[in-house]
């Protein structure tokens, strides 16, 4: 099944946010995003790397729990991003690899 364009700006936005978010938390000198999105036959593989401060993250068998008060409001983007990647019958996998963290998405 095909994702539709909607649902693909949904990922593809909510990833971003979260990958500047995280940059505005360290240094100016050490932030980085890196976002690449590649289309092949009906594929779509999306990569989106970014600096943060690793002690901001609790990660809990790639469930990743916001260190917000509000907990409530917030946390849940990665999860509504996996469940939508899921929906669609894809793939996504979460990594931390020198002080980047890393989403890749097959969908």
């Amino acid at each position: 099944m095909a994702v539709g364009g909607k649902k693909r700006c949904t990922i593809i936005s909510n990833l971003l946010n979260n990958a500047i978010e995280a940059c505005e938390k360290i240094q100016e000198d050490k932030r980085i995003i890196e976002f690449e999105i590649v289309g092949y036959n009906s594929q779509i593989f999306i990569s989106v790397c970014n600096s943060y401060d690793m002690e901001s993250i609790i990660n809990q068998k790639q469930k990743f729990i916001t260190t917000k008060e509000d907990k409530l409001n917030h946390g849940i983007v990665l999860e509504n991003v996996r469940m939508t990647v899921k929906k669609y019958d894809g793939d996504m996998r979460i990594s931390q690899e020198n002080e980047r963290f890393i989403v890749t998405i097959n969908i």
